[in-house]
């Protein structure tokens, strides 16, 4: 079988297995997520199954573009175990072909997808996920986005009586739950300007934002007077200040750098926006490591027995990954580990399992 043809054969099988096995689990996830988001929307009067569909159409891409290795990995098991079955391994491997040359469409596949998956179905998967909390939010009758991050810090908008509070701070010290250089506009409902308010410093304290040493100009005043504190009422407390900003996984690859940037000048910490990244980045590695630990596991001859022993083996191989995955992020975004070592950890380490297998299995 020329080469050209192989590549076009075992690939094509692949990318047939892949999407038949996206296309069930999407099925599925869809299916709970809906019954879950159905639960959700009981509580509340505005919501019906209309906003519970809508929830679950939002989320599923975002869902599934985490599945994607387990997908590669399943898939991969299936298309080899079939080829292995109907004995095609054998002959092709009969005709001097290495266990590399078998592999290397189907992982050539994984990498392409890889990319593809991170530069363009991720963000939009990120894009639907930010749009389902937003729904989320307006269905609870909370305001989304109550804090937001720019190249001039951070910024909160949330209504105190009748008036609306635009409130602007260069930095934030996440251990003193204390803000710097704040600036503060009071508008009233028809977002006309009725004050401003100026503080070198402020601290979250309780449920109020004390301005110290603030300087306090309202539309009329032709100077402005000072105070030694003001006190803000709001509901954000130093503890979800950081719930309230973007969530790592609504932000895409294309995002996360400049956030990053905007997020470590205001002073917030960044380890969850950085293990993302990374994450995101090491993705067409982990679904070779995918094809690979496939490969290892289901080209051993049908006739030597074992086949469901090493189809197990392959199952667990695929969770240990998730676990590990699981542990390296915890390491990393404790801070007990370089966050870029924690996160490319787990898909260098099936590499590299992998390989050793194969080249095991190939001197064999």
């Amino acid at each position: 079988m020329p080469p050209a043809t192989l590549l076009r054969y075992i690939a094509g099988r692949v990318v047939f297995a892949v999407a038949a096995l996206f296309a069930v689990l999407a099925s599925c996830v869809m299916l709970v997520e809906l019954v879950e988001n159905l639960r959700f929307a009981s509580k509340f009067e505005e919501a019906d199954l209309l906003t519970a569909a809508r929830i679950t159409l939002l989320r599923t891409p975002s869902l599934m573009t985490a599945l994607a290795p387990f997908v590669f990995l399943f898939a991969s098991i299936w298309m080899f175990s079939q080829l292995n079955r109907r004995a095609e391994i054998a002959v092709m491997r009969a005709a001097g072909l290495s266990v590399w040359r078998l592999i290397g469409p189907a992982a050539l596949v994984a990498a392409l997808s890889g990319l593809v998956l991170i530069a363009f179905v991720d963000p939009l998967a990120s894009r639907l996920r930010a749009q389902s909390e937003s729904l989320k939010d307006s269905v609870r009758g909370q305001t989304s986005s109550l804090v937001e991050i720019f190249g001039d810090g951070l910024w909160l908008r949330q209504r105190d009586g009748n008036s609306v509070l635009l409130i602007n701070a260069r930095g934030y010290d996440e251990e003193q739950a204390a803000l710097s250089d704040v600036t503060v506009w009071r508008l009233d409902g028809q977002a006309r300007f009725l004050e401003r308010i100026d503080a070198p410093g402020a601290m979250l304290s309780g449920r109020t934002i004390e301005l110290h040493g603030a300087r306090i100009k309202g539309v009329q005043d032709q100077l402005d007077h000072r105070t030694p504190i003001y006190a803000i009422p709001t509901s954000l407390t130093p503890e979800d200040l950081g719930s309230r900003i973007e969530a790592p996984e609504t932000l895409s690859l294309w995002r996360l750098p400049r956030f990053i940037l905007l997020a470590e000048a205001a002073g917030l910490s960044t380890t969850r926006y950085n293990m993302r990244f990374h994450d995101l980045c090491s993705t067409p590695l982990k679904l070779i490591a995918m094809v690979l630990i496939a490969a290892m596991f289901s080209l051993k001859p049908i006739r030597s027995g074992g086949a469901a022993q090493l189809f197990l083996a392959a199952v667990a191989a695929g969770f240990l990954l998730y676990l590990l995955s699981e542990l390296s992020a915890a390491l990393g975004e404790s801070g007990a580990a370089p966050v870029a070592l924690a996160a490319w950890t787990p898909a260098l380490a099936a590499t590299l399992f992998a390989l050793a297998g194969l080249l095991h299995f190939e001197e064999s």
